[in-house]
């Protein structure tokens, strides 16, 4: 019981609060991830335990990172992009660019990048921040916003990463679980 109540102290909202899957409340309109994700992001988990608490029961780092409120004030691990499974700008070096980065759970279009900077800018930017980093004129229009906590988020409601802005300007630092979906 006391283990219990502890584990309930660490966890930003309460199990009262949460669904069944989740940690928290699932923040993510219609029926959640894609069942098929880019950059090998499908069904990943927290396999190294770098998140502040465990996923719920079956839940994904995908779900957890963009659905669960409970980890709304947290990142999937950093530099996650750079994994040898993952490989994202190895993966993206032949594709024709822009590339277009969609939401992993309603399959809008969220950001087409490079746009206004060369590739080797782009990924220059996203291995010092840790996390893919976008900057404004690479939004699609309409399609994402920035909440007041500074969260980003998409007009479907994902939860995409966090704006820590630099001296060049607003920046949007995502979460590659939360834009790795395809078009729909």
């Amino acid at each position: 019981m006391l283990q219990q109540q502890q584990q309930q102290q660490q966890k930003p909202d309460s199990p009262r609060a949460s669904q069944e899957g989740f940690n928290g409340k699932n923040t993510c309109s219609g029926s959640g991830i894609q069942a098929k994700l880019r950059y090998n992001m499908t069904g990943r988990v927290d396999e190294r335990g770098e998140l502040p608490f465990p996923l719920a029961e079956g839940e994904t780092l995908p779900t957890g990172i963009c659905c669960d409120s409970a980890y709304a004030p947290y990142a999937e691990p950093r530099f996650l992009f750079n994994r040898s499974d993952v490989a994202l700008f190895p993966t993206l070096q032949g594709q024709e660019r822009p590339v277009t980065f969609y939401d992993s759970v309603c399959g809008i279009p969220l950001f087409r990048a490079p746009l206004n900077r060369s590739f080797e800018e782009f990924r220059a930017e996203t291995a010092e921040h840790g996390w893919p980093s976008f900057r404004p004129a690479e939004v699609v229009a309409g399609n994402v916003k920035i909440l007041e906590n500074g969260y980003v988020v998409s007009k479907c409601g994902t939860h995409l990463g966090s704006n820590l802005p630099d001296e060049k300007g607003t920046r949007y630092c995502l979460d590659l679980s939360c834009i790795s979906g395809n078009p729909q």
